[in-house]
């Protein structure tokens, strides 16, 4: 607690707000001092035998201020005096402190942002233990989670100011970093086909998702899965063995590399050849 001194000088004390503190009279033994609270109605306190007095101020949530009027002693005749000091108490408001989180992909880091009071230290629980971050002076932060493969809530804990008086305020809210799993992707299709005839590539996977695949390690194509994931294209004409190779699926913001194929063989075409042209004798 703040112990403010009622001299013939002022004092002055700053506490959080939604506290208390103690005023502190001190003078002529056994005299009763009267003074003022915010210029309201007058009001008394009689000091000890040691000269000194306290009053404890109210919950204050505003500044104060506790003004002497005056001091009369406690002998026969009474006398009186005006007097003049006052002790100021000023209010440090409670920090406050809010957050958010972002949607990442599954093996990746999240990000939560912060904003409340400038400079605030502010606690929050990350499901196991507390941890902190300082808000700068426009009252913001980050902080990183580690790498992710399932949605993470955090709480808010609470929100401390830095410089004294150090306030300390409760703060209740959570926020989940939502993890959205990695697309993926198959093909099939391998077969063996006559030549100069085609087949079915098919792919399965996220639905809606693209998926990157190659011709003979030739250049990316593309294909996108319906709405059920499935997907499937129509091979040209072949007359050479061709083997189609996944790439990568992406959806979104996420996307990963995958492995697989589908191996076209190619049947040749048979042939024949046909011989015996001659002339013969009738029968």
């Amino acid at each position: 607690p703040y112990t403010t001194l009622f001299r013939s000088i002022s004092g002055t004390a700053t506490i959080c707000s939604g506290t208390t503190t103690t005023v502190t009279f001190s003078g002529t033994a056994n005299a009763t001092i009267t003074y003022t609270i915010d210029a309201g109605a007058n009001q008394t306190v009689t000091l000890d035998a040691t000269g000194n007095a306290t009053v404890s101020t109210p919950v204050l949530t505003t500044a104060s201020t506790y003004a002497l009027v005056s001091v009369a002693s406690l002998s026969t005749p009474v006398c009186s005096v005006n007097v003049t000091g006052s002790a100021i108490i000023s209010i440090q408001a409670l920090p406050t402190a809010t957050f958010t989180a972002n949607t990442v992909c599954s093996g990746t880091a999240g990000t939560l942002t912060f904003t409340g009071t400038p400079g605030a230290l502010v606690t929050f629980n990350d499901g196991t233990s507390n941890q902190t971050v300082t808000l700068d002076a426009s009252g913001s932060a980050t902080y990183t989670t580690p790498v992710l493969t399932a949605n993470a809530t955090y709480t808010l804990v609470s929100a401390e100011t830095t410089i004294a008086p150090i306030c300390v305020n409760p703060q209740t809210g959570s926020a989940t970093v939502t993890v959205t799993p990695l697309p993926t992707a198959t093909i099939s299709g391998t077969a063996t086909i006559c030549s100069g005839s085609t087949t079915i590539i098919s792919f399965a996977g996220t639905a809606n998702a693209t998926i990157t695949y190659t011709i003979n390690a030739g250049a990316n194509q593309t294909v996108m899965l319906d709405a059920s994931g499935n997907a499937t294209v129509t091979t040209a004409a072949l007359t050479a063995n061709t083997t189609y190779d996944l790439v990568s699926v992406d959806l979104g913001s996420c996307n990963q590399t995958q492995t697989g194929s589908a191996v076209v063989t190619i049947l040749p075409l048979p042939t024949a050849t046909i011989s015996g042209t001659a002339t013969i004798c009738s029968g």
